[in-house]
């Protein structure tokens, strides 16, 4: 699945008389199975931006084109075909039916997904989404009993109750949830909040996996750490509008452009930048703490 922001934009009344632009005038592409970061200062547009990725919010100037393929069964062979759709979303787009087809496509978790559960059982939670999409409820239990691997969870937990769970648990659930419906897309707004280290690595090892499997992630996050380790491309988006859009390292490499845009440099860059400065080397950006061990035992092997 593809998806082409054109020039898009979106508005909020804080009172009869004045509006505050929380996206504006934004154009960007989204490739399959890309690995994105959005990032930016608090209140920067990041929330609002992806909700237009699912038609949760319509962009009020400019359009949205969705292209991605559908599975259709033809009539005179009987046989089950793909079909490249495309669907163009702008303000005059009123057909909610059609709208439903790309949020199938197009999963969002939101911050604290753990608490979209209600289901008594873990397993009535993950199946009422295929269910209200058109799986039969034998096909969503079979789905279900995937997903749960998928998420690390065994199928024993399918017949426990979601609030029994620890928050890491529930929120592994929320997204088996969001697996089920198979879609090409899936949007994570901070989805570390709140967990402890182990548990917020595990969660990025999730996203990786499915990556692997050919999701596109993208992932909002104010830990840059975790962006720069697991994402390929970053977004960085200022008051509703996008200032960069480049390759993870290259923008979380520059120390002064962060600074300059409110936020923190990433440890490992920073750690990286005092070695070189302390010992007068040049060690290359990395993307994770072993890359810079390898790097450093490289130069000391190669002295």
């Amino acid at each position: 699945m593809k998806i082409k922001l054109i020039n898009i934009s979106h508005s909020f009344d804080l009172n009869i008389n004045k509006k505050i632009e929380a996206v504006s005038n934004v154009s960007f592409q989204i490739d399959q199975n890309e690995f994105i970061g959005i990032i930016g200062p608090t209140g920067s547009g990041k929330t609002t931006l992806i909700e237009h990725l699912n038609c949760l919010l319509i962009p009020e100037k400019g359009s949205i084109e969705f292209e991605y393929l559908v599975q259709t069964k033809n009539r005179k062979t009987n046989q089950i075909e793909e079909q490249l759709k495309t669907r163009v979303i702008k303000k005059s787009w009123r057909k909610i039916k059609k709208i439903n087809e790309i949020r199938k496509l197009v999963g969002i978790v939101f911050q604290f997904a753990e608490y979209q559960l209600f289901e008594e059982t873990i397993e009535k939670d993950i199946i009422f989404g295929p269910i209200n999409i058109g799986i039969s409820k034998e096909e969503a239990k079979k789905i279900a009993k995937e997903v749960i691997v998928k998420v690390g969870l065994d199928e024993s937990f399918l017949d426990r109750n979601p609030f029994e769970l620890s928050g890491g648990q529930k929120r592994r659930v929320a997204i088996a949830g969001i697996i089920a419906m198979k879609p090409s897309i899936l949007v994570f707004d901070e989805p570390t909040a709140g967990l402890d280290p182990q548990g917020a690595k595990e969660m990025l090892d999730l996203f990786e996996t499915l990556s692997k499997d050919g999701t596109t992630i993208i992932i909002v996050s104010h830990n840059l750490d975790d962006i720069l380790e697991y994402t390929k491309r970053t977004i960085f988006i200022k008051d509703g509008k996008i200032i960069k859009n480049d390759e993870t390292l290259k923008i979380l490499s520059d120390e002064e452009f962060l600074r300059e845009n409110e936020m923190s440099v990433p440890k490992l860059i920073s750690l990286t930048n005092k070695i070189n400065q302390k010992y007068d080397t040049k060690i290359p950006y990395v993307k994770t703490i072993d890359e810079l061990v390898n790097k450093i035992y490289e130069i000391k092997r190669s002295k």
